[in-house]
């Protein structure tokens, strides 16, 4: 009894090479070469450089303004400063001129003072000197016109009755 039998072989080689390629602002990546196929890859940030650099802009902005505010409240402390300043420097002022008038015034009263203790104190001594006589003396004068006056009035009245 025998048989017959047939047998066969078939070997299939399949060459798969794969590139990779980067090509220009390395945005976008190529691979081909695997199995007669290309694939095509693009990397993307979304934008995201894009908007760094507006809200880069945006700061810069915002710092200037902040900057802005920053130096005119400190020209308004500076002028408040000087207002306070001056206020004070005239409440000084006038407190100084009120003091010093004060003063004066103090010495006006103190001048005349010494004045009539001085004028009491050479009454004093003109007393002292002449015993009193001065006075004395112009009591007298003063009595003498006195009784002139008195008849000279009496002789104007007897004149009118004649």
């Amino acid at each position: 009894m025998g048989g017959k039998s047939k047998s066969s072989n078939a070997t299939t080689t399949t060459n798969v090479s794969g590139q990779n390629a980067i090509s220009g602002d390395n945005l976008g990546t190529a691979i081909s070469g695997v199995n007669n196929s290309t694939i095509n890859v693009t990397a993307t940030d979304h934008g995201a450089i894009d908007k760094a650099f507006a809200l880069g802009g945006e700061l810069i902005n915002q710092t200037g303004e902040i900057f802005d505010s920053a130096i005119g409240f400190a020209g308004q402390v500076n002028k408040d400063s000087m207002q306070f300043a001056g206020k004070a420097l005239d409440n000084i002022a006038s407190s100084n001129s009120e003091n010093l008038q004060m003063l004066a015034g103090l010495s006006g009263s103190q001048s005349k003072q010494n004045t009539d203790n001085l004028n009491a104190i050479m009454d004093l001594a003109k007393f002292k000197q002449d015993g009193g006589a001065s006075n004395n003396r112009q009591q007298q004068l003063l009595l003498l016109v006195v009784i002139v006056i008195v008849l000279g009035l009496i002789t104007m009245m007897a004149v009118k009755k004649r």
